[in-house]
């Protein structure tokens, strides 16, 4: 469950005589309707609301300040204050972050709540203000599925041969690979094209970002495979955050829990009800068996088990022990 405890000393301390108005801005890679926008704005919102108008945060989405490699590198030179990436991105500068992602973990959205919003998820937070980030907090993407132009994915072998763009992150582009498709990693900006020209036959991700990337206009084809949960993180430049004021960092703990309840309701609801759309646009969806769906873990052992060493079996083990917690 989100903490919420910071509410009253946010209140309480937010309209301090002489405190500065702040403009600052945030970043997303995906379109104003993707969850991901969605929450930016409603954390702006709180923002601005909690602080009277005092803090302004401007959103700027659809990679218009650069993909998500771009806005990190920002945020860490204090060039851009806000951003939402995903767990995979960050796990090229804490390679922890790289154990959310690993294939066939998560068995639902609220597991990985618990686990994220935990003891374990708060321990990959405190990481990153050696980075020069401050997580603020874990928010959703959902649970990733293949989408191409060749052919249903049906069995684990028709994964095979597939020239699947993924991101730009090493454990995707082994998984991937260990499937026995052709792994082609890419900004998500970029893909459209991509798909469009057949650089590349397809694709994966959850069921909004398909939609609001209007993928249904260059792929037939959608299998539900859910090979792995993916989590954004809201980031904050530490450079900027460590220039606030104490009231002013409580206020923004507060827009950021509230924001976080919000952008996950919307993302569940909308990954709910897109699957029809998907299909009124004319896309073949299919469900991936349970028996198919343990068969490429199977393939994958070897994959899970380098980037278990890779995170350190230390971090394997705590997360993989959240997540049995959170099945009790």
């Amino acid at each position: 469950m989100i903490k919420t405890t910071l509410a009253a000393l946010a209140l309480a301390v937010a309209t301090a005589a002489g405190a500065q108005d702040i403009k600052a801005r945030i970043g997303t890679s995906l379109p104003d309707s993707h969850p991901q926008t969605l929450g930016a704005r409603k954390f702006a919102e709180l923002a601005d609301k909690k602080s009277k108008g005092r803090i302004r945060i401007a959103v700027f989405s659809n990679a218009q300040l650069g993909s998500d490699q771009q806005m990190q590198a920002a945020l860490r030179g204090g060039t851009q204050e806000f951003t939402v990436p995903s767990t995979a991105t960050l796990a090229n500068l804490v390679k922890e972050f790289g154990v959310i992602g690993l294939p066939f973990s998560f068995a639902s959205e609220q597991q990985a709540d618990a686990v994220l919003d935990g003891p374990f998820g708060q321990s990959l937070l405190a990481r990153l203000p050696e980075k020069d980030l401050v997580g603020l907090a874990f928010w959703e993407n959902g649970f990733r599925n293949i989408t191409n132009s060749r052919r249903p994915i049906a069995r684990a072998e028709d994964v095979v041969g597939l020239k699947l763009r993924t991101m730009q992150n090493s454990l995707y582009i082994d998984l991937f690979n260990g499937l026995g498709a052709n792994a082609v990693p890419m900004a998500v900006n970029e893909l459209f094209t991509a798909l469009e020209t057949r650089a590349v036959d397809g694709q994966e991700n959850p069921y909004t970002v398909v939609y609001t990337q209007k993928f249904y206009d260059v792929q037939k084809y959608l299998s539900t495979t859910g090979h792995a949960y993916d989590a954004l993180v809201l980031v904050v430049s530490k450079k900027f955050w460590d220039r606030l004021a104490p009231a002013d960092r409580a206020l923004l703990q507060q827009a950021a829990a509230e924001a976080t309840v919000y952008q996950r309701q919307t993302s569940r609801a909308l990954n709910a009800s897109l699957r029809a759309e998907l299909v009124k646009q004319g896309m073949q969806i299919n469900d991936v068996p349970d028996a198919e769906r343990a068969r490429m873990r199977e393939r994958l052992a070897p994959v899970i088990a380098k980037y278990q060493a890779v995170v350190g079996e230390d971090t394997a083990q705590a997360f993989f022990g959240a997540i049995a917690n959170a099945a009790r």
